[in-house]
């Protein structure tokens, strides 16, 4: 069976996420950028762009899975989270490599088994999974990994259908 090795992005304007998960290893690796410490919005959106090319550039990533942008009540943060998976979603084409997306919901479901479940129950779960602790990191990590995490559990399910 080939290797499957997925980069889950959690595209935020205060912080973007990646988790890198080694699906047949059952292994993870990280990343973040805490974006609330730079000012102009066009060097944010540059660096994520820049941070996924150096991601995609270290590591054999077989496929990406990327969290849908939230559309809340504030229209300008939706159109900024927007412009971030943009930049997230270029990055990845430019380097040839398959894009899923997958709503706040569906990853709930398929790390948790209950799609409101909260950031901190995931949390948990990703900790309980990989028998390690996240207690430093911003929950947009355990976020990044579970996405990765939802879409190896939907692949695996997909192969053994097909």
């Amino acid at each position: 069976m080939k290797n499957l090795i997925i980069m889950g992005i959690d595209p935020g304007s205060r912080t973007t996420a990646f988790g890198i998960v080694d699906c047949l290893k059952k292994t993870f690796i990280y990343d973040f950028i805490e974006l609330n410490k730079i000012s102009d919005f066009d060097n944010k959106l540059c660096l994520v762009f820049k941070k996924t090319q150096e991601i995609l550039k270290n590591y054999e990533i077989t496929e990406a899975a990327v969290e849908d942008v939230f559309y809340s009540v504030n229209i300008k943060s939706s159109l900024k989270l927007s412009e971030i998976k943009g930049a997230i979603l270029a990055a990845i084409k430019i380097a040839n490599i398959n894009v899923v997306h997958y709503s706040t919901r569906e990853v709930k479901q398929a790390i948790s088994g209950y799609g409101a479940a909260s950031k901190n129950q995931l949390k948990f779960i990703i900790e309980k999974t990989f028998n390690t602790k996240l207690d430093k990191l911003p929950l947009d990590v355990s976020d990044a990994i579970s996405i990765a995490l939802a879409h190896c559990s939907y692949k695996h399910t997909a192969s053994r259908i097909n």
